[in-house]
């Protein structure tokens, strides 16, 4: 007997399981949205993998030849999934199927991993539609936002996000269909966004889905790496990193785009290979890669850059490559080098004014003298007993006359001075006299109680030089 069709048609209408009325090639005759949602439409046959296909048949001829209903797991050609089909006999030309879809009991697994985690992780999950209709918006980590699960649920994520915000991009793009890591620090939290386009059964994007997990214990290290972050990308530098294979890993900065690169130009390639033409640079390389740190100057582009490289580590102190933070040294050098001129023409100055000071003059055949002007200090008096000794060794002198008609004052260190540089040109053969010493300086060298007992002292320089002929006649 032919089953009734409208009565069939009641029965799947009111049906909440999925259900379908299967003819005995599978072709489908009638099905209720239920299966329509579950299964899929079109031939039966064509919704189950094909190695599956002979064990459908035969559960289809089986069910029509008997009263048992007959029960198998097939594989659905929809990726991941598995249903459970039972059928039975309608009549004597069709049978009744039902589906029970499951997941991998795995993917079960996993589900309530993530969800357990879910519930005690300060998370957020939201999702929104195409216009940006937020329709999903739930998870503890909405109190470190001030919002309350579903709070934003209708809402337009357009209208909540300025255009030109970082959040409205990812958000437009995402919907284009691309996905994204996105790390945000805020006052509060730490936050990696994931977020990735939800697409229908024929893979066209109905939305987006997006998972937010704060960080909170390195949410002061992260404000750290922002604030270094905004900083590099603002001064005059770029901080760079490669492993231990010479491969860029990091790259960023202001400097690098000045000089016109970018971290697509360089991280993930060979920084040995790209600057092989510059052996300086790979030999810093390779040097900071052997575990030393150090800084090092080189010209790139028309600009004098320091690199300053760094070794990186493992936890047991194994070489994991190297990074190095590079600077823009051009006008620093410049005006390093202008400083060493200034500083060499200002010795050169004072060597002068220091041989003006303390001028050497042979003022007789033998004779030389030394007008002492001024104070006499340590510096002066190297320099006074150096130059002296010299020319008493070049001219082969037998006097030296110190005199001290320009000496205002005196203290104990200027008069050991002079003594020294009189004990001096003694040990060559020269005789050391001091003249012109002033009443004033006289009384200061007795209340200090230096002993000039060893020195020839003479009232004026013209008296010196009337000593120096009288005994340079009687020698002869």
């Amino acid at each position: 007997m032919r089953m009734d069709f409208p009565a069939a048609e009641t029965l799947l209408r009111g049906c909440p399981t999925p259900l379908a009325l299967v003819s005995p090639s599978g072709e489908i005759v009638a099905t209720n949205a239920a299966w329509e949602t579950r299964v899929g439409g079109g031939a039966l046959d064509a919704r189950v993998h094909e190695q599956d296909r002979a064990a459908l048949a035969a559960a289809l001829r089986a069910s029509l030849d008997g009263d048992a209903t007959q029960t198998l797991d097939v594989r659905l050609t929809r990726e991941g999934e598995t249903t459970r089909l039972s059928f039975w006999r309608a009549d004597e030309r069709s049978s009744w199927a039902s589906a029970e879809v499951t997941r991998d009991v795995e993917e079960e697994r996993k589900a309530r991993i993530l969800l357990d985690c879910f519930r005690v992780m300060e998370a957020n999950i939201w999702s929104c539609d195409t216009k940006g209709n937020i329709l999903v918006s739930d998870g503890k980590g909405l109190a470190l936002l001030g919002l309350v699960p579903g709070q934003v649920v209708g809402m337009n994520v357009f209208d909540l996000y300025p255009p030109d915000s970082a959040a409205h991009t990812i958000v437009k793009r995402t919907l284009a269909g691309e996905s994204f890591f996105y790390e945000d620090v805020t006052e509060k939290a730490h936050w990696l966004n994931v977020y990735t386009p939800l697409h229908d059964g024929n893979g066209e994007v109905i939305g987006l889905q997006s998972i937010s997990v704060n960080f909170g214990e390195d949410l002061k290290l992260a404000k750290r790496a922002k604030a270094l972050g905004e900083c590099v990308d603002r001064l005059p530098i770029c901080v760079w990193a490669l492993d231990k294979d010479g491969t860029c890993t990091l790259f960023e900065g202001a400097l690098g785009r000045q000089m016109g690169r970018t971290a697509a130009d360089l991280v993930g390639k060979n920084l040995f290979e790209l600057y092989q033409e510059r052996p300086d640079l790979v030999a810093d390389m390779k040097r900071a890669l052997t575990g030393e740190e150090f800084v090092a100057e080189r010209p790139m582009r028309g600009t004098q850059l320091r690199m300053r490289f760094v070794p990186v580590r493992g936890p047991f102190g194994e070489i994991l490559g190297a990074c190095a933070a590079t600077e823009d040294a051009t006008e620093q050098l410049l005006f390093e080098a202008k400083l060493r001129e200034q500083l060499e023409l200002i010795e050169a100055q004072k060597r002068a004014i220091a041989e003006l000071g303390t001028p050497i003059i042979e003022v007789w055949q033998d004779v030389l003298a030394v007008p002492v002007v001024g104070t006499l200090d340590a510096a002066r008096s190297e320099q006074m007993l150096g130059a002296l000794l010299e020319a008493v060794v070049d001219r082969q002198a037998r006097f030296a006359l110190l005199d001290l008609t320009g000496v205002e004052t005196v203290d104990e260190a200027t008069a050991q001075h002079l003594l020294r540089v009189v004990d001096a040109v003694r040990l060559l053969g020269c005789e050391g006299l001091i003249t012109g010493i002033r009443p004033s300086v006289a009384e200061t060298l007795v209340g200090l109680g230096v002993n000039l007992a060893q020195t020839r002292t003479l009232r004026s320089f013209k008296d010196a030089l009337r000593f120096c002929a009288g005994l340079s006649r009687a020698k002869r």
